[in-house]
């Protein structure tokens, strides 16, 4: 195993973190957008155990726990908010991205 995986999973985990804090925040208003959270919460949680073992499909749980996060968090802030900042939408696809790129890297390494 290696440190970047380590970091690639803690980095996943950390995500998940912020998704599970969303959920309790909106779970009252828009239990819907809640659920989606969630899981994707449980996906990036799921995604941060397979870095650090050899469960299969690591790529596509990530990436469909970064992805179902972006659209909680777009759906949240059009749902529940009301206003859409784009700016914070855009930055934070970017950093969903990157967080894919460096776990695709780290597993190329390892491969």
């Amino acid at each position: 195993m290696s440190v970047v995986l380590v970091v690639a999973a803690l980095l996943s985990a950390l995500y998940a973190l912020v998704n599970t804090f969303a959920t309790w925040m909106v779970v009252r208003r828009k239990p819907s957008v809640a659920m989606l959270f969630m899981l994707a919460a449980a996906l990036l949680m799921v995604a941060a155990a397979a870095l650090v073992t050899a469960i299969p499909y690591t790529r596509v749980l990530l990436a469909s726990g970064l992805a179902l996060a972006s659209l909680a968090s777009f759906l949240n802030a059009q749902l529940v908010v009301g206003k859409v900042v784009w700016r914070n939408h855009l930055l934070r696809a970017a950093l969903a991205l990157a967080l894919y790129a460096f776990a695709h890297w780290a597993l190329g390494r390892m491969g």
